[in-house]
């Protein structure tokens, strides 16, 4: 969802009315766009601070009866981790504990819409 707001702004709900019947997958996180050195980019940030409506996206999952894997992604700032690294400089408690909140976030979420 969160290529799609990029990439599309609101228009997210028209591509998710023709394609929900082959969704087999769910690729969650979040976003917003951010101004650096004159140039706008966008900045991923933990879920429920960007701009991702996600109680209407996921209100318009249960109207479509969707049921699949979900994949939460951690591509925020967090010490390396968010790229893979092997070697991270944030202790792991911190990186678990920015996991939890962003999978309560993701449950509270869900429950409201």
């Amino acid at each position: 969802i969160r290529h799609a707001v990029v990439e599309g702004g609101m228009s997210w709900k028209n591509g998710l009315n023709l394609i929900h019947p082959h969704i087999k997958i769910l690729a969650i996180k979040d976003c917003v766009w951010t101004k650096k050195n004159g140039s706008w980019i966008v900045e991923n940030v933990p879920l429920g601070e960007g701009m991702v409506d996600f109680k209407s996206y996921f209100k318009m999952l249960k109207e479509f009866n969707i049921q699949v894997p979900i994949s939460l992604h951690y591509e925020y700032p967090i010490g390396g981790a968010e790229h893979g690294a092997s070697s991270i400089s944030t202790d792991k408690q911190i990186i678990f504990a920015h996991m939890k909140r962003d999978l309560n976030k993701l449950q509270q979420l869900w429950q409201e819409a």
